[in-house]
């Protein structure tokens, strides 16, 4: 199924898998909704096809990439595991941890993978915890800089 993404001026551009034909439609009233929507587009060549849109702010590629962790509390290092990266954007990850018992909402960990690009390219990142859903985590980055490697390497990534 296609994913469609919501634009910051509540567009999507929709294209028709049958004719290859692409229009840009007003989604304002999907953007208020709380999950993905799944619509059925009827193209002008007379293909219906579904559509899933997104309200992500970026893309999300999604992927499984080891790694480790180490939970920062205080200012200091208190405890590591391992980690598999589920999937990456441009403003953080979604990850399943080894043990996530003493974990919280706001908690930043750092956390260092590599990805499977041609350059197996390492990221080293710190990231503050914003969902826990059992093992899985949703993180953003605690910052983005384009002159920092790993963030370069993640825009690089996400592009190809």
């Amino acid at each position: 199924m296609q994913k469609a993404f919501i634009s910051s001026t509540n567009q999507t551009t929709f294209s028709c898998p049958q004719c290859k034909a692409t229009r840009t439609v007003d989604v304002t009233k999907h953007k208020a909704l709380e999950k993905a929507v799944k619509i059925k587009i009827h193209c002008p060549c007379g293909h219906d096809y579904p559509v899933l849109l997104e309200r992500r702010r970026q893309f999300r590629k999604a992927v499984s990439l080891p790694g480790t962790y180490t939970r920062i509390y205080n200012q200091r290092r208190a405890g590591k595991g391992t980690m598999v990266v589920k999937d990456v954007s441009r403003n953080g990850l979604s990850i399943r941890v080894s043990d996530a018992a003493y974990m919280k909402t706001g908690d930043v960990l750092e956390v260092k993978f590599k990805l499977d690009d041609t350059k197996a390219s390492p990221i080293e990142k710190e990231v503050v915890i914003r969902k826990i859903v059992g093992y899985d985590l949703g993180t953003e980055f605690v910052s983005i800089d384009p002159g920092n490697a790993s963030d370069k390497a993640i825009g690089f990534y996400l592009m190809g």
